[in-house]
């Protein structure tokens, strides 16, 4: 992973920026042609490049480079205009997410978990609550050590049985994991997507309409997030 300085970082460049010169910046950082999607943003001279790290802004001029949160705050409630980019990654996997579906549905959120996290292991301990709460839970696969990882080779196996659930329940619950016979790239490609959120640790909560929440957050207080951060 490139490792960069959070916050504004100058980047010369001697013409103004289409997106041919921002990919030519960032190139100077390790980035190849491939790794990058540039989308104008809401923000009048920033323009939005998804990378393989995470989300950044960069000038038009192709200056400047930001990565971190920009927030909207004409609304009630300040919104990160990431938001909606966050909902469409998750969009991409979802019909890989190993779900745990309330009886009267309210809400769905996303949760990037490890199965050998402590505050995992807690959120899932806990599920029931989340579940009465209206509050449905799609699972998807974060081991924190990478996709390569012991960890990610056991959480491919999970994703590759034919009863995930089952075996979900049986990894959290520190039995041995049987490895698959054939092996599927989900777990991979939502490593990448965590990644490409700008994830770095579980269990990590997308809201329905992409605000990202780190770490371990009780049914009550999530169940009051989302009144207050409803799907758009």
């Amino acid at each position: 992973m490139k490792k960069l300085v959070l916050g504004l970082a100058l980047i010369s460049t001697s013409v103004l920026a289409s997106n041919a010169d921002i990919t030519k910046t960032l190139g100077k950082l390790g980035y190849g042609t491939k790794d990058l999607k540039i989308s104008n943003s809401p923000v009048q001279g920033l323009k939005k490049v998804l990378t393989p790290d995470g989300l950044f802004y960069v000038t038009d001029d192709g200056k400047y480079l930001t990565q971190g949160p920009i927030y909207n705050l004409e609304g009630n409630e300040p919104e990160n205009i990431a938001n909606s980019d966050n909902a469409k990654l998750i969009k991409s996997i979802d019909k890989d997410a190993i779900v745990y579906q309330a009886k009267n549905e309210k809400y769905v959120i996303s949760v990037f978990t490890d199965y050998t996290c402590h505050y995992c292991k807690l959120l899932h301990e806990n599920i029931n609550q989340y579940l009465d709460a209206g509050i449905s839970i799609h699972y998807f696969a974060f081991p924190r050590a990478g996709a390569d990882s012991e960890v990610g080779k056991n959480m491919q196996s999970i994703w590759s049985t034919v009863n995930r659930k089952a075996a979900f329940e049986n990894a959290y619950k520190g039995n041995t994991i049987s490895p698959a016979n054939s092996m599927v790239p989900y777990v991979k490609q939502q490593f990448n997507v965590g990644k490409q959120l700008g994830i770095s640790g579980t269990p990590a909560i997308i809201l329905p309409n992409g605000q990202l929440i780190s770490g371990y957050v009780p049914a009550d207080k999530l169940l009051d997030a989302l009144n207050k951060n409803p799907s758009k």
